[in-house]
């Protein structure tokens, strides 16, 4: 099927409403008999596209599925009607292993977006299964680094000719695996996407998350391997915490503001008499006081703080609930046994056998790293990055996050400087991508289109605290303001938002700005 072909069928389309419905499948249909294998660095072949009828505020779209050669999946997400020109890339998760951001596209697609996401290379049964990658180094490259951009060059490409005309703009957005995605596209393809959003960012896909997961989840382990601490000790320990330093910004809204100046101890929780739910062992000090701190690094090997902080307590769940079974403990596994080390130990180690002193410092970094902070090349092609990490998050610390991004600011000859092309958003209260007691759903997306589109530079958001949340603190489709619980702004990292002093906590006029520097 020709490109001239699909421009005539895409012409009937528009000529009568009342026979829009056949004619758009008709040319939905066309486009996975279309050749794209000859697409420049991505040759590829579309499997199958179809219409889906519009549901649940999201517009009808043709939906193409197929592959990059040689067999990087893909999913695009087409409006039939009132396409604003533009492409959006949705991140993925975990380590992905399916179409896991399609769900995500469909906000985009309600805002006219075409929309793309990948599997990054592979097929699991989960997201943190990674049997996949042992001894693959090929399947490693694609989830480092190659799938995104090769399914972004296919996925532009079958927009183009879907519509039969150019994009005006292109913009990636993920959160987590997703916000390590959007760190390497910046990094290593800087010219892929005129807008980044990137969430709760994995820095080292292979240190990070292993380190983190498995410290938390081994920390309630005794000397046997024994559990130490019960999950039903978790919901005391985030009420404590929550007591003990939500009010230091001046408003008892059940977040702790800013988690950093929270100097809880767990110890205050100490049992006076015979143990309870609402108090804690010796032991089980211990073990809250080990999730809190973190790793120390020992030998020549350092890494980025790692410790979970006050007020991220519920999601502590995923590291002890379940023990060994615990999701995060598995999750952890799963990577030390087949990406971490150069060389793959395989499905016969235990992570308990994980040596503090030597092991960090095997770990391979490169292929899955997103944590160079040159950036140079994304800001001169005039991309825009807003990065944003919840404080409540339990699964990436959002202090690495800051970290980061204060290297990337030496980095770029400094804060002024960097600001022009990159930003960090800290909400209060936001959990990992979604969710949280505190502020959960900003419209980055609104944001980034001002400031590559019109050059506004985004500076206080409005963040909102809402049930209908969904991934990438993204606005809920049909969101209006009034459907909010409560509303406050959200600064530019270093500064941010503090209360008044007086007025509705809930209303975000009684809240103004505090410069962090």
């Amino acid at each position: 099927m020709t490109r001239a072909i699909t421009a005539a069928l895409f012409t009937l389309f528009l000529a009568t409403a009342g026979e829009a419905l056949a004619a758009t499948a008709e040319q939905c249909k066309a486009l996975s008999e279309m050749d794209f294998g000859r697409i420049q660095d991505a040759p590829t072949k579309l499997m199958t596209s179809a219409v889906v009828a519009a549901a649940g505020g999201v517009p009808a779209y043709c939906r193409a599925e197929g592959f990059a050669a040689p067999q990087v999946g893909l999913e695009v997400k087409l409006p039939l009607e009132n396409w604003n020109g533009k492409f959006l890339f949705q991140g993925c998760g975990a380590m992905c292993g399916s179409m896991m951001g399609s769900a995500a596209c469909d906000d985009g697609v309600a805002r006219g977006y075409a929309c793309a996401t990948t599997d990054m290379g592979h097929k699991s049964p989960n997201a943190q299964d990674g049997k996949w990658a042992y001894n693959n180094p090929v399947a490693e490259i694609d989830v480092g680094h190659r799938a995104t951009h090769v399914a972004t060059v296919a996925g532009k490409a079958i927009t183009a000719a879907f519509y039969s005309g150019d994009l005006k703009q292109s913009y990636y957005r993920g959160c987590s695996t997703g916000g390590r995605q959007a760190l390497v596209e910046a990094q290593r393809y800087p010219y892929d996407f005129d807008g980044i959003i990137g969430g709760s960012p994995v820095l080292y896909q292979l240190m990070g998350p292993p380190l983190q997961l498995i410290w938390a989840a081994t920390a309630n382990f005794d000397a046997n391997g024994k559990e130490i601490m019960d999950a039903e000790k978790i919901p005391a320990i985030h009420k404590a915490a929550v007591a003990s330093c939500d009010a230091l910004d001046g408003v008892t809204d059940g977040v702790i503001d800013d988690p950093r100046q929270c100097k809880f101890d767990p110890a205050s929780m100490k049992c006076t008499s015979a143990p309870n739910a609402q108090c804690l062992t010796d032991a089980e000090v211990n073990v809250a006081r080990k999730i809190y701190t973190g790793p120390k690094p020992t030998g020549k090997q350092s890494f980025a703080p790692l410790g979970l902080l006050p007020g991220s307590e519920l999601g502590w769940i995923g590291y002890i609930k379940g023990g060994k079974k615990s999701p995060n403990y598995s999750f952890a596994s799963e990577m030390l046994r087949y990406l971490a080390f150069s060389e793959d130990p395989g499905p016969n180690y235990d992570p308990l056998e994980f040596d503090w002193a030597r092991d960090p410092q095997r770990m391979s970094l490169s292929a899955l790293s997103g944590a160079n902070p040159d950036m140079s090349l994304f800001k001169k092609g005039g991309g825009k990055l807003i990065l944003f990490h919840g404080l409540a998050d339990p699964a990436i610390m959002a202090t690495s996050t800051m970290a980061f991004y204060d290297t990337v600011t030496r980095t770029m000859d400094g804060l002024k400087e960097t600001q022009d092309f990159a930003r960090l958003y800290l909400p209060p209260g936001l959990n990992h991508c979604t969710g949280g007691a505190g502020i959960n759903t900003v419209d980055f997306l609104g944001a980034l289109e001002a400031w590559v589109e019109r050059g506004q530079a985004p500076e206080g958001l409005s963040g909102y605290h809402v049930t209908a949340v969904q991934t990438n603190a993204a606005l809920p489709i049909g969101f209006k303001p009034a459907d909010a619980e409560f509303a406050r702004p959200v600064y530019p990292y270093p500064d941010r938002a503090v209360y008044d002093g007086s007025g509705d906590w809930k209303d975000a006029a009684n809240f103004k700005r505090n410069k962090g520097r």
